[in-house]
């Protein structure tokens, strides 16, 4: 089984576990017109780094976590994006947890060194905003994809849902 993203998707499986709450960020060259994804190691998409927040950590530090582990590397800045919570946003994992997801999304920027990725990412790829394939991301951050592209052409607004 494949991890598998819904939004807005009647045949989407239903939950089985509580919801949980995210932190991805949606990582910019130093121009800002491209965009770090990762294509993920448990399906064939595409989608931001970040993960999960643990009972005992805030967001910020949740994100700050994700990203030394998925990319070996720390942030350098990141502002808040936005917040998703569209309790239609499933994830489905292969160890057969559903959930609904709520995420606290960032966008910022890596500090300089080595991208070493964890074993939760088969690749990753710098992709200018028209270059982004659209039809290989997860449903679940399509919209935070949008809205980065919204805040780098200058509207900073956070996006709440």
């Amino acid at each position: 089984m494949t991890a598998t993203f819904h939004v807005d998707d009647p045949t989407a499986p239903a939950p089985n576990v509580p919801r949980a709450l995210g932190a991805p960020i949606v990582l910019l060259d130093h121009t800002g017109h491209r965009v770090l994804l990762e294509h993920r190691a448990d399906s064939d998409v595409w989608g931001l780094f970040g993960g999960g927040v643990d009972d005992d950590e805030s967001v910020t530090t949740a994100l700050h976590r994700e990203v030394r582990e998925e990319t070996g590397l720390t942030l350098a800045e990141h502002h808040l994006l936005g917040i998703f919570s569209n309790p239609t946003r499933i994830a489905a994992y292969p160890d057969g947890n559903v959930r609904q997801v709520v995420a606290v999304t960032f966008i910022g920027r890596l500090a300089p060194g080595e991208l070493r990725l964890s074993e939760e990412s088969r690749a990753a790829h710098w992709f200018g905003w028209e270059d982004i394939p659209w039809a290989k991301i997860a449903a679940t951050q399509h919209l935070a994809l949008r809205r980065a592209r919204i805040w780098v052409e200058g509207d900073r607004t956070p996006y709440v849902e």
